[in-house]
């Protein structure tokens, strides 16, 4: 059973899962060939049939979402326990979507695909402060990465191939009351993350999340130019035989769906309302001040992490997002956005006995795999920015961004919608009958997506 105070997160016990509605035939799938194709990056609603297997990817898909009082209650499986790894070796496709509060989102503009060629996106190489700040990604305090293990140079350079690193943090804005920008421990702590992984000379697996938590976090202490600050994070590492081991502290998460349900998701740790887990460094003079006139500052480490291994199959989605996500829409939300947007690209196909992966989802999760589905507008800079890989912006349109685009600007419409009720509202109710918070939370968005694919 779900805490009351963690409920407004997770699907609502009659809600958590879409195959039920799938296999009875509750919804239908409509297609216009003269639909315009960039309603994938817009909110709307599918119904699915049986004939859901034949869907083009340029299909436009309606959504009414039906009351059966006859149909069988949804289930959410919480999966806590290690799995035995895929039979098949799997490989990730991974993109991230971000926007900074206040700042306009551009769904395609702020799109970054990871490739598996490349070392990292999300981080910056340049030792000046200065210009590493001028090419942060536009995420605002938020921060992610993503990661290769392993250098190519290394002994276990063919085990480590297909295995990855990712995550993201998100730096405590309350640390602007003391003159500090909370985005340089959000992303010093990504950038030394990303360095960790990729420096690993050891296998793959022996790479733990709390570890690679640890270690950002010992780095970032050790910086000086980092004089204060606190975040808090949700890191995943991903192994070629699917085990996919998740640490998270703190109120960012991480939500795992299979075949149209919700398969895992992370419970956030707070110490009360609004009040994450946090990883902090905090100044000798403020210390003494806070010992002095009394209180003290929050203060957890990577060891308070909560961990937990999933197995990931082919076809599965893996969504790590920050509170900018989960403040404003709730694990339902995320699972029929991207059913619909996997059921519309093909990626998903319905029929009579559930939801099954398609053939085609290896070539939609590769560079450019909707490229002909949705319009790039000319002049692009997918390809000039520094967190993104070297490729063209017709490579910038694949089903993964697709996907982190789509969640990303729901988190983002829903945050400035006073008419809608998000969780974060939800739950300040609860806490504080008197005073009455409404709409959605303006914050800082960040979503990684990350798809198995068998390699």
């Amino acid at each position: 059973m779900i805490p009351p105070s963690v409920s407004c997160r997770a699907c609502s016990s009659a809600c958590s899962s879409l195959q039920a509605i799938v296999r009875d035939g509750v919804y239908s799938i409509s297609t216009n060939p003269n639909a315009y194709n960039s309603s994938l990056f817009k909110t709307q609603h599918v119904r699915f049939s049986s004939h859901a297997a034949g869907v083009r990817p340029d299909a436009h898909l309606s959504l009414n979402l039906t009351h059966q009082p006859s149909r069988r209650a949804f289930h959410t499986t919480l999966a806590t326990h290690l799995e035995k790894p895929s039979p098949s070796k799997l490989s990730y496709r991974v993109a991230v979507s971000s926007s900074g509060k206040g700042r306009r989102f551009h769904p395609i503009k702020n799109a970054y695909n990871f490739d598996p060629a490349a070392d990292a996106i999300g981080v910056s190489s340049d030792k000046n402060s200065v210009s590493r700040r001028r090419n942060r990604p536009d995420s605002g305090e938020d921060a992610f990465f993503v990661s290769r293990i392993g250098n190519r140079i290394s002994d276990y350079q063919e085990t480590n191939a297909e295995a990855v690193a990712f995550g993201v943090a998100d730096g405590v804005g309350g640390w602007t009351e003391s003159r500090v920008d909370p985005a340089d421990f959000s992303h010093g702590l990504c950038n030394y993350m990303a360095h960790t992984a990729q420096t690993w000379h050891e296998p793959a697996e022996r790479l733990r999340s709390k570890y690679l938590l640890q270690a950002g976090y010992d780095q970032v202490v050790a910086d000086s130019t980092i004089r204060a600050g606190g975040s808090t994070a949700s890191i995943g590492v991903a192994l070629p035989d699917g085990r996919v081991e998740l640490a998270n502290l703190g109120d960012s998460g991480s939500v795992l769906l299979r075949r149209a349900a919700v398969h895992h998701y992370s419970i956030p740790q707070t110490h009360g309302f609004n009040t994450p887990y946090q990883l902090s460094v905090i100044p000798p003079r403020m210390r003494a001040q806070a010992s002095v006139f009394g209180g003290a500052f929050l203060e957890d480490f990577p060891s308070d992490a909560s961990v937990t291994n999933v197995q990931m199959q082919n076809g599965d989605v893996l969504i790590i997002a920050t509170d900018g996500v989960f403040d404003n829409i709730n694990n339902q939300d995320i699972l029929k956005l991207v059913t619909s947007r996997m059921v519309l690209t093909g990626a998903w196909t319905a029929t009579e006995s559930g939801v099954g992966v398609s053939e085609n989802l290896r070539a939609l999760a590769a560079p450019g795999g909707l490229a002909g589905a949705l319009p790039t507008p000319p002049g692009s800079p997918l390809s000039k920015n520094p967190a993104h890989t070297e490729s063209g912006p017709e490579d910038g349109v694949t089903l993964q961004s697709v996907l982190a685009a789509t969640i990303a600007g729901e988190a983002k419409i829903a945050s400035i919608d006073y008419r809608r009720d998000g969780p974060f509202a939800k739950e300040a109710q609860r806490y504080y009958p008197g005073d009455y918070y409404r709409g959605g939370k303006v914050d800082d968005i960040c979503v990684v997506v990350v798809i198995a694919v068998d390699a």
